[in-house]
């Protein structure tokens, strides 16, 4: 009779014998869909008229009459049409399905063995796109040369690994571009926000390694003497208030506090701020918080120190403001503004599904379009930003507005539907009181 260890043993052996199915499982699933969407994209660009609007009042045909090119055109929104749709299916950003795109070419067409290793479950995904990255380096008949490389080392070590040997590579194959790849690298520096949660958000910078390292060793300098004067804060605390002291505060000695209001040590910034706030919370009658217009719920007095140092705000009432004309019928093309705003806060964002685009940054479309009948009023508008307003005019992509449902059918002929409450919280009984 067995032991209650060597059961364990045998337990513990049969499970981690099952996640490494499922690794090469997930492995060859990846690689299934890495072939169906190089596909789709030859698919699509062999059959543009399926995808492009040609009318006689399109845009493409416009161009063709001022002497432009018409195929260039049409590629890029067949282009940017299969785009948009591997991102509904898929439930990914555009940016992350024209990466995946971009992926699946390199890997069907100029990197088989990488194809067949990520197929047979010997390296992931990441795997790929690590050596995907480097590859591109290269034309694509010098990919081969250097997919032979990587792949004669050891395939069983991790993607950061995987990915430090394809630079090293790489560097040893083609030594004499990394000037040139460093400036051009360099003109993509940037700083973006990232929201995280419980009102919480990352500043990523993104840059030269060398400033990036220095930057970070100062504002670690600058933690260590205020830690060693007896601050207590920790260093990843103190790091932070440093940066924030040099870029948004008012002339205060680092290391004193924040006044009582928050607002009174903020420099003073342009901005135009969208703040939702609950009518019984406005009245003090209740305690669900505001929202911020793109990033989602925010404490009170955090809305209220945003206005405080906003140029223009507007306060919304979550019941419906009496007094807004929602039906315009075509007494006017141009939407009101007293309309537009009360449309913005029903869509929040852009109304094409995983567009997060805010409201205010976007333009009303009339779902039945103006010329053919279509009226100014509220069942009959929609926010979509310029991108996607350019894709339902440009491609076979269409929209049918119900209620607060927005229904997109694309060129295949697949429906993806946003609705207007998506993303707001029902009414709930809170776990804690």
């Amino acid at each position: 009779m067995c032991s209650t260890d060597a059961l364990h043993c045998d337990d513990a052996a049969m499970i981690v014998g099952e996640l490494a199915r499922v690794r090469r499982a997930q492995a060859a699933l990846e690689a299934e869909r890495t072939r169906l969407l190089d596909e789709l994209r030859r698919v699509s660009e062999n059959h543009q008229e399926q995808i492009v609007s040609y009318d006689p009042g399109s845009p493409a045909a416009k161009k063709a009459a001022r002497g432009k090119d018409v195929a260039t055109d049409a590629a890029d929104w067949v282009a940017r049409s299969t785009q948009a749709e591997v991102a509904c299916v898929l439930r990914v950003t555009e940016r992350q399905a024209a990466d995946l795109l971009r992926e699946a070419r390199v890997l069907c067409a100029d990197l088989p063995a990488t194809m067949t290793a990520l197929a047979s479950g010997e390296i992931s995904y990441k795997h790929a796109t690590a050596l995907v990255e480097d590859a591109e380096m290269f034309t694509p008949l010098h990919r081969a040369a250097f997919e032979d490389a990587v792949l004669a080392g050891r395939l069983d070590v991790t993607a950061g690994r995987f990915a430090h040997r394809c630079r090293r590579i790489r560097e040893h194959l083609d030594p004499d571009t990394i000037q040139e790849r460093a400036h051009g690298a360099m003109q993509s520096r940037d700083v973006t926000v990232h929201p995280a949660r419980d009102g919480m958000g990352w500043l990523m910078v993104y840059g030269p390694i060398m400033q990036i390292h220095l930057a970070h060793t100062l504002l670690t300098g600058t933690a260590k003497d205020e830690q060693e004067a007896g601050d207590p804060r920790t260093l990843g605390q103190l790091r932070f208030d440093a940066l924030i002291d040099a870029l948004l505060r008012n002339d205060r000695p680092l290391g004193v506090p924040d006044s009582a209001d928050p607002a009174k040590s903020l420099r003073p910034v342009r901005v135009d701020v969208t703040v939702t706030v609950p009518a019984l919370t406005l009245l003090g009658q209740g305690d669900e918080p505001a929202v911020l217009d793109g990033y989602g719920p925010i404490p009170l007095d955090v809305a209220r120190t945003l206005a405080a140092g906003a140029t223009s705000w507007r306060r919304v009432l979550t019941h419906p403001v009496t007094g807004i004309r929602l039906v315009y019928d075509r007494t006017t093309y141009k939407t009101p503004a007293a309309l537009r705003a009360w449309l913005a806060d029903r869509d929040g964002t852009c109304r094409f599904p995983g567009c997060d685009t805010p409201a205010t940054g976007c333009e009303t479309d009339h779902n039945l379009a103006w010329e053919h009948g279509g009226c100014t009023d509220h069942d009959n508008l929609a926010h979509l930003c310029k991108k996607h307003h350019r894709l339902k005019h440009h491609t076979r992509w269409t929209a049918r507005l119900d209620e607060e449902l927005l229904t997109w059918t694309s060129p295949t002929g697949h429906e993806y539907t946003t609705s207007t409450r998506e993303d707001r919280a029902p009414a709930l009984t809170p776990l804690r009181t």
